[in-house]
């Protein structure tokens, strides 16, 4: 009897999961214990300028004597310190236990904890979900799953407190064998009711997988889910007056819609490897007002649909040898966005047809092309080439007549570098890149705005090491060339360009057995400009001198690592008189001490890095800051 019952309860579930669609294979479903498998606690402490972060993550478990007990929590908080402070918390806590009674059967309660707060006066700046669920877990087979679940739900959002309950049903299949097709599939329905507000989730996943032999390989991946969730807004006195209502609800529903296929060959059977892949989806958006009042005439009080279609095809080829390397990638995505207003007979038709044209002013079509070459040449031993070269096509379209956003845009980079191995102390590599974007839009009310972008960059560098030396450093030469197509016609339109050199090194010398002296830092040079791309002359208008450089003495063992020293940060910007010939404008330099601390153990491990700064600029004026990062992951 129970092995009718398996089969059947196996075809109902393939049928299902073989005619729906979801977006990929993902894991939605809350009652999975591998999430708490992990012990470990991360807690981390960040201050720069006049911001303070603060993160931390626990994750334990216990698994004995058929029961589990799982625990885990995120913790976000940030602190903007100004005039008036700016605080926002986010926590999301969950706690699962299960009892199991046999290999087929299990059980157990779950709990979750979600909160936000924001202090800024923004539309929900306060939010709670709390809810606890009873569920049991039922194998008919080895590779399926099925968890039904219901308990009790509180939901807090913007003075707000709704109550209800909590229902719905978990299928999972994970690599299930039939006929040499592989399926995977993800399943789960839930329904909140927490009156006056609903929220529902139902998702379906599918990927089914088939190996030809062992180097072709099809997978077929189907998608849905569909998702409402209500929220409460900010009530106008009109409705409010008419319904007796604090704050209004709006229920947020969205469809999507996916199927995709695959077919790639093995990268271990051939020197040639392709993959190819095509998917479909559509996307469908609903807004509804719960309350409507029928004496308020506005644009704003009709719900709008969007709906999306989209088409994506991807192609890649690499060949491999024992000298070369190519791959070829072309992708191609095709949307459709459309933007309706919903029409509501209690409302004059003068409001909707308002209503209809600000929402299809957003109406768009796009189309998006991209191919990238990349190939790798190793000449010798000590001798490699790298070449890659990028292209790309977006066309924007907008039927609306009062939409000017219609727009093409072309874009290629090019990228060339040469790397050699002079011996076992020193490598050396050059590099040179060049990329033209090209953006026209299509109507005369923003052609303005056509321009043409050319950046040429050159890079080399190199790097040394011995015993106890070691150096790597670059230097790096760039060139931004802007130029607008209507510069003459548009006086408020000009072309510039930004010239910068840039050097960079990071050197260490081993000074003793455990102290090391490290250094790094950087200097940038950069030059911005009005710019004649036909004549190719530039009159300079700002100039900007950066330079940075850190030193310290570091003790390192192989437990602990601490270092002391000072930085020194020194920003400073001139501009151009009549003749060209520039002066200081302003300065900003920044000096203080600055540490850093790492704990390396097994199961811990400990850093801390901070600075004091002294601050000073061209007016004289001082003021000091401090700066500081602390992180701990324990391993527990």
């Amino acid at each position: 009897m129970n092995k009718i019952l398996n089969k059947i309860i196996l075809f109902f579930l393939l049928f299902v999961a073989s005619n729906i669609f979801a977006q990929t294979i993902n894991d939605s479903l809350n009652f999975s214990l591998s999430k708490y498998q992990a012990k470990t606690f991360r807690t981390s402490y960040g201050k720069r300028l006049n911001t303070h972060n603060l993160f931390s993550l626990l994750s334990y478990s216990i698994n004995e004597n058929n029961f589990f007990l799982g625990i885990k929590e995120n913790y976000y908080s940030s602190l903007v310190t100004s005039q008036t402070n700016s605080i926002k918390d986010e926590q999301a806590l969950s706690i699962i236990g299960e009892y199991t009674f046999s290999p087929f059967l299990q059980a157990g309660i779950f709990a979750q904890n979600n909160i936000y707060s924001d202090d800024r006066k923004i539309a929900i700046n306060q939010a709670s979900t709390i809810y606890t669920t009873l569920y049991a877990k039922y194998s008919p087979l080895d590779q399926i799953r099925i968890i039904p679940f219901g308990g009790l739900a509180e939901n807090r959002q913007v003075n707000e407190n709704d109550k209800g309950i909590i229902y719905g049903s978990e299928v999972s299949i994970d690599r299930l064998n039939v006929s040499d097709f592989l399926i995977t599939s993800n399943m789960k329905f839930m329904n909140e009711e927490i009156s006056p507000r609903k929220n529902t989730q139902q998702i379906f996943s599918t990927q089914i997988k088939n190996q030809f032999d062992q180097s072709l390989t099809n997978i077929i991946s189907a998608d849905y889910s569909n998702k409402r969730k209500d929220f409460y807004f900010d009530v106008d006195s009109i409705t409010a007056k008419d319904f007796d209502i604090t704050n209004n609800i709006q229920s947020r529903i969205e469809k999507y819609y996916s199927l995709e296929e695959r077919l790639f060959s093995s990268r271990f059977t051939s020197d040639i490897f392709f993959d190819l892949s095509a998917r479909v989806s559509l996307r469908d958006i609903d807004r509804d007002t719960k309350y409507a009042s029928t004496n308020n005439n506005s644009v704003s009080n009709f719900d709008s649909n969007i709906e999306e279609l989209r088409l994506d095809f991807s192609g890649t080829t690499e060949y491999r040898s024992r000298a070369i390397f190519a791959r070829m990638k072309f992708d191609f995505s095709e949307r459709d966005e459309k933007h309706i207003a919903k029409n509501d007979d209690s409302i004059d038709q003068i409001f909707f047809d308002q209503r209809t044209e600000l929402e299809q002013r957003k109406n768009n079509t796009s189309q998006y092309a991209t191919l990238s070459v990349l190939s790798n040449f190793a000449i010798s031993d000590k001798d490699n080439l790298t070449f890659s070269i990028l292209h790309r096509k977006l066309i924007y379209d907008t039927p609306s007549d009062n939409n000017f956003d219609d727009r093409d845009e072309l874009l290629s980079i090019l990228r060339t570098s040469y790397f050699h191995n002079f011996n076992h102390l020193f490598n050396f590599f050059v590099s040179l890149e060049g990329s033209v974007n090209h953006i026209v839009y299509i109507l005369s009310e923003r052609s303005s705005n056509n321009n043409y972008r050319r950046i040429l960059k050159l890079t080399s560098g190199g790097e040394f090491k011995t015993a106890k030396i070691y150096s790597k450093n670059s230097f790096e030469v760039s060139a931004n060339y802007t130029s607008y197509d209507f510069q003459d016609i548009n006086p408020n339109i000009r072309s510039f360009s930004f010239r910068q050199f840039a050097a960079r090194d990071s050197s260490s010398i081993k000074l003793f057995n455990k102290l090391h002296f490290d250094v790094s830092g950087y200097a940038k040079l950069s030059e911005q400009g009005d710019f004649n791309w036909t004549s190719f002359s530039n009159s300079p208008d700002r100039f900007l001198a950066e330079f940075y450089t850190e030193p310290m003495l570091n003790i390192r063992t192989d437990i602990i690592k601490i270092g002391f020293g000072f930085r020194f940060f020194l920003l400073q910007t001139f501009n151009y008189n009549t003749n060209n010939l520039k002066y200081k404008n302003s300065e900003y330099k920044s000096i203080g001490p600055i540490t850093n601390l790492k704990i390396s153990m097994p199961n811990l491990e400990l850093y801390l890095y901070g600075w004091y700064e002294f601050i000073s600029n061209e007016n004289n004026s001082k003021r000091e800051l401090a700066n500081l990062s602390f992180s701990v992951n324990w391993r527990l």
